[in-house]
């Protein structure tokens, strides 16, 4: 029996009391000694007993008042928010600020006569603050992560978006539109965005979303020490509960049933234990999340179909907690696919060729994209190609075998970057400082004019503006050997660009590979036009600040 003792009594007797960051605010001040607890006690209690040197906190229903405070609330709701949704927020303050402005300095006054009604006015810098928001990744996750980069992209922002719209008034409307009048809006705008972000930053990083992992798998183990980075300081984990093996026993060294916890040596093990100590089994989960704060739980994708697993999921529902598989954790999080832990039941979910309507929508704007294109840049091409001539011997139009959409193999042109012999010893990875580059080669790179010619691989069809980047099948073969489920980005078609290519460095390993693989199968996943158009906005954003 455990026999909880007032804190006045426990300072009496000598007993001090132990800060422990995991449990502060969901404990009573009540303790017990490890001691007190008999043999047949939760795995659960000895565990927060051990990690409170030796005394147990007495039990009490914080934990699950805890998910109830409204800070944590809040701090969950603006860790679930999609990206899109701060664009609306902006478009809600720029049609706010830029109505206020026309009121105050406009409305009445017969000196501003000429300007544009609000409507028109606020309409097109909308538009433009929407686009420059997501050319400079304004609406990106990351960007909440740090204050700097709250600062420095919501500037760019408002400047470039307030050059675009008068530019577009003046050039497609004939319209007029006060200097002031734009200044103040975007300054209104720029003080709400900016102090709302900040906002949300703060309740992000002072609060913190508590994890308990269900299994111990190599999955669980990777998220476990990614969540351990300084890039995620929002999450704690706070532990994990095993899957009890064939023989019943909860313990993780107590069952090494291969299809529950992974072999390993000792040494992963501890290195496992320290970050995210064992609590018990998942038959003791309610007790766990009674003794623990708990707001999400994370299960290991290859254990959801188990009896043990299911009992544990429901018991967490239960207790008003967020479940979620790993994977889309994972993609929650990063906005990628973790490639290496995904089983055939993510594809079946994921429902990749559901999408009929929007590939003929798709191709009709890749047909029209592409003849534009080719039309505005071709007076380009000479100049490109007499530069590539004079620079170094050799074909001006670089051809080259790629793989397409279901593994067909199509020549894919570029302007040549390279010397004519920098495959001599045959076929080696471009490296991003690579000495085989031409000196007018690094300029075609850097700028992405050395891509201009795949324009015409997008008309005739073997590529489109966005989708994963086409490789060399040489490549492919030794790919799809070391790296699961590669071959299943060949299920659409290569792209121009790509949310691999806005989000990740030049691939120049199968490391490489492997990374942008996850972000392959998050597009596969979650192709749409909506994104289709925030990828290309975005690469836009890209060039303008350095790429490659």
């Amino acid at each position: 029996m455990v026999i909880a003792v007032a804190a006045g009594a426990a300072k009496a007797a000598g007993v001090a009391e132990k800060p422990h960051d995991a449990v502060e605010d969901t404990y009573g001040a009540g303790t017990a000694q490890v001691h007190d607890l008999p043999p047949a006690a939760p795995a659960a209690d000895r565990a927060v007993a051990v990690s409170h040197g030796g005394r147990i906190p007495a039990r009490t229903e914080c934990a699950a008042d805890a998910r109830r405070r409204p800070g944590l609330i809040l701090q969950r709701v603006l860790l679930q928010m999609p990206p899109a949704s701060w664009a609306y927020i902006d478009l809600a303050l720029v049609a706010a600020a830029t109505y206020i402005t026309y009121r105050v300095l406009v409305f009445g006054s017969p000196a501003y006569k000429w300007v544009v009604n609000p409507w028109l006015s606020g309409a097109v810098f909308c538009a433009c603050i929407i686009v420059s928001g997501m050319i400079f990744g304004l609406y990106e996750r990351e960007t909440l992560q740090a204050r700097s980069r709250i600062l420095a992209r919501s500037t760019m922002t408002a400047g470039l978006g307030l050059t675009l719209a008068f530019a577009c008034l003046s050039l497609f409307f004939y319209a007029e539109v006060s200097r002031w009048l734009g200044l103040f809006a975007v300054l209104i705008y720029l003080g709400a965005a900016m102090s709302l972000r900040v906002f949300a930053h703060n309740v992000i990083t002072q609060g913190r979303v508590h994890v308990l992992c269900v299994g111990c798998g190599d999955s669980i183990r990777k998220t476990v020490s990614l969540l351990g980075n300084a890039g995620h300081p929002h999450f704690r984990i706070v532990g994990h509960v095993c899957v009890a093996g064939p023989t019943g026993q909860p313990g993780c060294a107590a069952s090494r049933d291969s299809r529950f916890i992974p072999d390993g040596d000792s040494g992963d093990a501890a290195q496992f234990e320290q970050p995210c100590p064992c609590l018990g089994s998942t038959d003791e989960l309610a007790h766990v999340l009674q003794r623990h704060p708990v707001d999400e739980v994370v299960v290991d994708a290859e254990l959801v179909s188990e009896p043990a697993v299911e009992r544990a999921i429901l018991a967490a529902l239960k207790a008003r907690c967020r479940v979620i598989d790993q994977p889309t954790f994972i993609e929650k999080l990063l906005g990628e696919v973790p490639a290496e832990h995904i089983t055939t039941q993510w594809f079946l979910l994921a429902d990749v060729q559901h999408t009929a309507g929007y590939e003929a929508v798709k191709r009709t704007v890749d047909v029209a994209a592409s003849t534009v294109g080719l039309a505005l840049t071709l007076p380009l091409w000479p100049l490109i190609a007499l530069a590539v001539r004079l620079d170094s011997r050799g074909p001006v139009v670089f051809k080259q075998e790629r793989v397409g959409v279901h593994g067909r193999r199509f020549k894919m042109y570029k302007f040549r970057t390279m010397r004519v012999d920098a495959e001599a010893g045959g076929a080696r990875w471009a490296e991003r400082r690579d000495a085989r580059v031409t000196r007018v080669g690094r300029f075609l790179r850097k700028s992405r004019l050395d891509e201009l010619p795949q324009l015409w691989n997008i008309l005739k069809g073997d590529m489109a503006l966005v989708g994963p980047r086409p490789e060399r099948p040489e490549f492919v073969e030794l790919l799809a050997l070391q790296i699961p489920h590669y071959e299943q980005r060949h299920l659409i078609k290569p792209g121009l660009t790509g949310w691999a290519q806005i989000h990740y460095r030049y691939g120049a390993s199968v490391r490489d590979a492997q990374r942008k693989l996850c972000y392959d199968l998050y597009y596969l996943k979650r192709r749409s036009i909506d994104l289709d158009l925030a990828i290309i906005v975005r690469t836009i954003g890209t060039f303008l600040l350095g790429a490659r």
